[in-house]
């Protein structure tokens, strides 16, 4: 029963079909008239969990704040 090893890569499918849908999202900017300003596109990266995990053991709350937000995901 252990001595055979099997990987069908349905995992890795899955992390490529879920970057395949959110890799062209783009961002304008426009100004109070609706004149577009910047576009900027929304990198798409892989990160560990343990890294957002311990941010959130460290302040529940989330009270710290950041220096500068950009879009990601």
């Amino acid at each position: 029963m252990l001595g055979q090893y099997f990987y069908n890569e349905s995992l890795r499918k899955t992390i490529i079909a879920f970057g395949s849908l959110f890799n062209d999202i783009q961002i304008t900017r426009k100004d109070s008239s609706g004149e577009e300003i910047q576009t900027m596109k929304v990198p798409l990266a892989y990160g560990p969990k343990q890294k957002f995990i311990s941010r959130l053991t460290q302040d529940p709350g989330a009270t710290q704040s950041v220096a500068l937000t950009l879009p990601r995901i």
